[in-house]
């Protein structure tokens, strides 16, 4: 029971860390704010963290982790139009619910990434070459067009699907709608799916 406890008030503080660091990044968060939100004083984020930078880099590859989950499904056997649809969808899908965990991610990859540039230039680089190779066999094997560049191609998918989160603010501005309108999300996931379908598969 109490270790269920201290569990639930971690992902509580994790939470709330979330919340500030989305807004202000890593400089101007402030623990007292986190603290405030996670309903504990703000001596209790240390019996879970040594410090601030720490609690940090936690929020932040617990984005990370969600964030590449979806590229996991990439597997050569399987049919690269229903995977890719589903990995775009998907992307979509996270940008509609977790827009705070997509837009701290862009705050700290604007900064030159300097809490998790080893993370990225390591581990998450890794991931992203065998990925890639998934593409590559796909074009050997004549499934994806051989004009596409298997790199850029995926960083195409994460600007697009991405940007309904990062830049959330614009498209209310302009359209007054977000994807949390039912109508928008729909239009976005077909118009999304179309278009990047369109220049990668065989015609």
């Amino acid at each position: 029971m109490e270790l269920k406890k201290s569990t639930q008030k971690r992902n509580q503080l994790l939470n709330a860390a979330l919340d500030v660091f989305s807004v202000y990044g890593f400089a101007g968060a402030s623990l007292d704010e986190i603290a405030r939100l996670a309903d504990m004083h703000k001596s209790n984020i240390f019996y879970y963290f040594e410090n601030k930078e720490a609690l940090y880099i936690e929020v932040l590859t617990s984005v990370l982790q969600k964030w590449l989950e979806p590229l996991q499904i990439f597997n050569v056997e399987a049919d690269p139009e229903e995977m890719l649809t589903h990995y775009i969808e998907q992307k979509i899908e996270f940008s509609k619910q977790n827009p705070k965990a997509s837009k701290l991610f862009a705050l700290e990859i604007i900064q030159d990434a300097p809490y998790i540039h080893d993370i990225i230039k390591g581990s998450i680089k890794k991931h992203f070459k065998r990925k890639l190779k998934v593409i590559v066999q796909w074009q050997e094997q004549g499934k994806i067009s051989i004009d596409i560049d298997p790199e850029l191609f995926v960083f195409n998918i994460w600007a697009i699907t991405q940007s309904y989160a990062d830049f959330s603010a614009q498209f209310e501005a302009l359209t007054g709608k977000t994807l949390k309108n039912k109508s928008f999300h729909q239009r976005t996931l077909k118009h999304t799916v179309q278009m990047l379908l369109n220049g990668c598969l065989p015609k």
